[in-house]
């Protein structure tokens, strides 16, 4: 059922049942209630601002498209999408170690079906994979860290591809807002590839293991 009115619409967006529309000339408008209560959309590729909207918004709306519920499936593979990326991004490497090798025997799809898969801190704390939280399944690449430090990628892939432990490669420095420290340690016969980005001033933060040759993954929030 279409709206009739500028209000039916802001009704139907409350109520979680409406989540986009078509412009006339062909623009998609992704709608949210404010917390004023007034009905938005939001900016182009953002997901927390936008710009209120009313009665000539609504007359330049040709098509809306309602929230459809996921089937069993489509939720059961949501989920799993997140098991598949550590299960992918181990398989590249072309070092070792004991988390890695537990990233590689992660459960493939069908597996995964008859997994007993409640706990408050997820699939992955279940696997013993991650502890559990926010950053699970979040990449920083090697790469995106070298446009700022180009000689300590340097050295962290010279570590990789000669598998040895180098400690603390570089420490207390800036990026993306935090503090960064990266460092690979030996564990047992293979190496450990660390990356934390902590608060200025603060021992708290975000912290990643390297999965491959190429990418962090996280692993645990303090």
């Amino acid at each position: 059922m279409q709206p009739k009115s500028f209000i039916e619409l802001h009704n139907l967006v409350l109520e979680n049942k409406i989540v986009s529309a078509i412009t006339i000339y062909g623009m998609k408008h992704r709608f949210f209630i404010s917390g004023s209560g007034n009905l938005c959309r939001y900016k182009p590729r953002s997901g927390i601002r936008g710009y209120i909207i009313g009665q000539t918004d609504f007359d330049s709306y040709k098509k809306f498209q309602f929230k459809t519920d996921k089937t069993e499936e489509q939720k059961l593979k949501t989920e799993y999408n997140k098991i598949a990326k550590y299960k992918k991004l181990a398989e590249q490497a072309t070092f070792s170690n004991d988390w890695i090798e537990d990233c590689k025997r992660l459960p493939t799809f069908e597996e995964f079906r008859t997994y007993k898969k409640e706990n408050e801190y997820g699939i992955l704390f279940n696997l013993g994979i991650t502890t559990g939280n926010k950053i699970d399944g979040k990449v920083i690449s090697l790469n995106r860290i070298a446009k700022k430090y180009l000689g300590a990628i340097q050295i962290l892939r010279e570590a990789i591809a000669t598998q040895k432990a180098v400690g603390t490669i570089i420490s207390n420095v800036p990026f993306a807002g935090y503090e960064m420290r990266i460092s690979v340690e030996q564990r047992g016969d293979g190496i450990v590839g660390f990356l934390s980005l902590e608060y200025k001033g603060c021992g708290n933060g975000y912290y990643y293991l390297l999965i491959n040759d190429e990418n962090f993954i996280g692993y645990d929030v303090d």
